[in-house]
């Protein structure tokens, strides 16, 4: 009897056991019901779906930047070696810089120095290209002094030149993620750029907390046309982007990603057409490309460099909170130091929210900058056209 009962068990154990596998997995999408054409399609659509879960699995070519071949650091730095005392960061600035703005990246130091981000869990580098022939007030050896008076410069094997700031972001990216794998996020920022380093600090550790896993937060622009103007900086010939409408991404200024992200963007690079736009091209082209949501942050941007000099103002006169986090510089490096000195006086001394009825938009009144010319300074950003 008892035999009776164990064999009775085991008959109704491979019976359940069989309908969970008919019904988890069907006689439908069962590999052994595919022809071998269809069986194909399967596994490679199983295997783009895998690497976009995981983009570690996605092998990454680190001598290729998109298109360029033969990428190599001319200044390498490992400031971010996991076996070292930064190899647990809350995250890492990277700030894409014009070879000769040296002034700028002066700036940023002195407006809040590396030790100082170091205590608050975050660690900024500076990207660099090759010094371009038209450069007159700058050269290499220079580069290199900054470097080992500062040791926070990477710098790549290509050309300063405007439509090579992709390459140039994508090796900031590289950087980080096979750098820097530490960091858990990532912010790409321009050099010419005023941030709030002590917002973006909480607003990344309330993240943390979150842990999402899909990042890209910023600025975003949506159903941005496409410029076919020959004469506007901006041209793009249907060669180089065949749709009229952009797919929405991020603003270059400022935004923040994680690690996770980073590589995917990294990865579908080297399978993507190259594109020399690059904020465009890498939080819009290629995160379409993988379907990445991006978080939109635009409450934390000004365009106007006006609004940051009345937000210093109103932070000496009346301990007002500033509306914005992020803005351009206006061509004046002292507003990137007068900005976060005054905010860090300002967290420190516990500023109030504004009053209602005094937003910036009505009570700044800033003095029209009449900006000097720059010579042939960074001029190589920008490359000739033939009209």
């Amino acid at each position: 009897m008892r035999k009776f009962h164990r064999f009775l068990i085991t008959v109704v154990a491979f019976g359940i056991l069989y309908g969970v596998y008919r019904h988890s997995f069907g006689t439908k999408g069962s590999f052994l019901n595919l022809l071998p054409q269809e069986n194909d399609q399967f596994l490679s659509q199983t295997h783009r779906q895998l690497n976009a879960v995981d983009p570690r699995e996605r092998p990454i070519d680190l001598s290729r930047l998109s298109n360029f071949t033969g990428f190599e650091y001319r200044i390498a730095n490992d400031i971010c070696k996991e076996n070292n005392s930064f190899s647990d960061l809350l995250g890492v600035i990277l700030v894409t810089s014009y070879v000769g703005h040296d002034d700028l990246r002066s700036a940023h130091r002195q407006a809040i120095s590396q030790q100082k981000l170091l205590s608050m869990g975050l660690l900024r580098i500076f990207s660099l290209a090759i010094i371009p022939l038209s450069e007159r007030f700058i050269r290499q050896p220079a580069i290199e002094a900054e470097q080992r008076l500062h040791g926070d410069l990477i710098q790549g094997n290509f050309d300063e030149a405007y439509r090579n700031l992709t390459y140039k972001h994508l090796m900031s990216l590289q950087w980080a993620t096979h750098r820097c794998r530490g960091a858990k996020y990532i912010i790409k920022m321009d050099d010419d750029i005023v941030f709030d380093p002590f917002y973006i600090q909480n607003h990344l550790s309330d993240l943390s907390q979150r842990d999402e896993r899909h990042l890209l937060a910023g600025y975003t622009f949506r159903n941005k046309k496409v410029i076919r103007l020959r004469a506007n900086k901006w041209y793009v010939s249907r060669n180089e982007y065949s749709r009229d409408v952009y797919p929405p991404y991020l603003s270059g200024w400022l935004y923040i990603t994680n690690q996770w992200t980073a590589r995917a963007l990294l990865a579908e690079s080297q399978e993507a057409p190259f594109f020399w736009i690059d904020d465009t091209f890498i939080t819009g082209v290629l995160a379409e490309r993988l379907k990445l949501p991006l978080t939109v942050l635009n409450r934390w941007f000004s365009a106007n460099s006006e609004f940051l000099d009345c937000c210093i103002r109103d932070m000496k006169r009346y301990a007002y909170q500033c509306d914005y986090y992020v803005g351009p510089n206006g061509g004046n490096g002292k507003l990137i130091m007068e900005f976060v000195q005054e905010l860090e006086r300002c967290y420190d001394n516990a500023c109030y929210q504004r009053p209602a009825g005094k937003s910036l938009t009505a009570t700044c009144v800033a003095e029209y900058r009449n900006l000097p010319a720059s010579s042939d300074h960074g001029t190589a950003m920008i490359s000739q056209m033939k009209l």
